[in-house]
């Protein structure tokens, strides 16, 4: 992977936020990527996981049974929960376009990274979950 597209990753995806280009470039070599059909599922409510994915490209949606509850875009994370509490799925997440992730497994996590760069990662995860809980909670009130 080029330069130019580390960079733009650590720009756009809140999961590497204050990564250097070289723990970026790393997590790249020693995850998986994969593209997936508009329809696909990536995984089910209630399935027990332990992978996270950023979204490189696509959109996808997060469903509640039929409901959608919430669309994920280039640069956005899911699946972080697995890694963090070890719970079943809380929704679904289906492929609405044709898109391409970036899957992160708990092994791959413990493995590969530098305890600087996990804390990082997960601070960048206690951080987008703030944020969808203050959003949930203004959702709430409102």
């Amino acid at each position: 992977m080029n330069t130019a597209t580390i960079d733009e990753y650590i720009k756009r995806v809140a999961l590497f936020e204050g990564l250097s280009r070289e723990e970026v470039a790393k997590i790249f070599a020693k995850g998986m990527t994969m593209n997936v059909s508009a329809g696909e599922h990536i995984f089910l409510q209630g399935t027990v996981g332990n992978q996270m994915y950023v979204v490189l490209g696509g959109k996808l949606g997060v469903f509640d049974g039929k409901k959608c509850i919430a669309e994920l875009r280039t640069g956005d994370m899911f699946g972080e929960m697995a890694l963090v509490n070890k719970e079943p799925r809380s929704a679904t997440v289906t492929a609405t376009n044709e898109s391409r992730l970036f899957v992160l497994s708990e092994s791959t996590f413990e493995r590969l990274l530098s305890k600087r760069a996990a804390v990082k990662i997960l601070l960048n995860i206690v951080r987008t979950l703030s944020h969808r809980l203050k959003d949930a909670n203004k959702r709430f009130i409102s």
